[in-house]
């Protein structure tokens, strides 16, 4: 008997703080009982380092887009071995990194899997498009008119509800994951599945979200316009978008598309993982996620919960 909990992966455009650590410490309680209870577990945290936050934090702080993972990394270490979350204290197994060479290798194979599979309503699962809206570098998501706030002066930009940050233009080619068609295969899977998502009263709100109607998903960028990430296999045009790279790390780590790493820890052994989340990353991880795997033709979750 195996068990694998997870927290998010924290981006490593600013320093941890006390919302990192709560989930952390939350994890790792959840690991040592099961530990004392003689189950073999694996905790995994760690660290979101692609993207558009990381590039133009890194620009800001007059360093390479690797240097600054290290540098907030590096705070990271310090905070988990002062507070006994690492390894070496009995805490997490691994300080999981989306830079590391075998996770290129593992969301590289998911992207393939994906890119032949069809839809629950028959259609492709992947598709290059055009994209045009509103995006929020924070949030790393695209904004509808509900979910931003108008300009003041006539001529700037809106402004996220959330990050309350002027959000950026994007209009550019893009592949999109057809997410509108899994509509009914996600809210049968939380029907047949009352624990999947907890507590309830995010379980309704995920649900809610989904029967409103879901709207095909953007996973790539241009590499002109961001290309601190993993390249779009096939297609180096192309950067997966932060998403669908990110998620996918609670496979990669334990060995998904990767024999070595597989080798060493074991996909089949611990997978499927339950996940630690914050409210605000409820939907990517209830919605985003199981739509990925089923597209993978990968086993969902033990389960999501989410903290306020």
């Amino acid at each position: 008997m195996t068990f694998y909990v997870t927290t998010p992966i924290y981006y490593a455009n600013s320093l941890p703080h006390l919302g990192h650590l709560y989930t952390m410490i939350v994890a790792d309680t959840i690991a040592r009982s099961k530990r004392q209870q003689g189950i073999e577990t694996f905790f995994l945290t760690g660290t979101d380092e692609h993207g558009i936050n990381i590039e133009r934090a890194a620009q800001r702080n007059n360093r390479t887009p690797k240097e600054q993972a290290d540098y907030v990394v590096s705070y990271f270490t310090k905070m988990t071995a002062a507070f006994g979350l690492d390894t070496a204290h009995g805490g997490y197994d691994i300080f999981m990194r989306t830079t590391n060479p075998f996770h290129y290798e593992g969301v590289s194979e998911l992207w393939r899997r994906v890119a032949k599979a069809k839809t629950p309503k028959g259609n492709d699962a992947l598709y290059k498009g055009h994209y045009e809206g509103w995006f929020c570098a924070p949030c790393a998501g695209y904004k509808t008119e509900d979910e931003y706030a108008p300009p003041a002066i006539p001529g700037e930009p809106p402004t996220c509800l959330v990050h309350e940050t002027k959000l950026d233009r994007i209009s550019e080619e893009s592949y999109f994951f057809r997410l509108s068609d899994y509509d009914e295969a996600l809210l049968n899977l939380y029907e047949s599945r009352a624990d999947f998502v907890r507590p309830e009263a995010r379980r309704n709100e995920v649900k809610s979200f989904v029967a409103g109607g879901l709207q095909d998903l953007s996973v790539s960028r241009l590499n002109s316009s961001v290309s601190w990430g993993v390249p779009v296999p096939d297609d180096p045009n192309h950067t997966m978008y932060v998403w669908f790279d990110a998620l996918s790390n609670y496979i990669t780590a334990i060995g998904f598309g990767n024999e070595q790493q597989n080798r060493a820890i074991g996909f089949e052994k611990f997978w499927p993982a339950l996940h630690l989340v914050g409210k605000d990353i409820l939907r990517f991880h209830a919605v985003y996620w199981p739509a990925f795997l089923m597209a993978g033709g990968i086993e969902q979750p033990r389960g999501i919960y989410a903290h306020g």
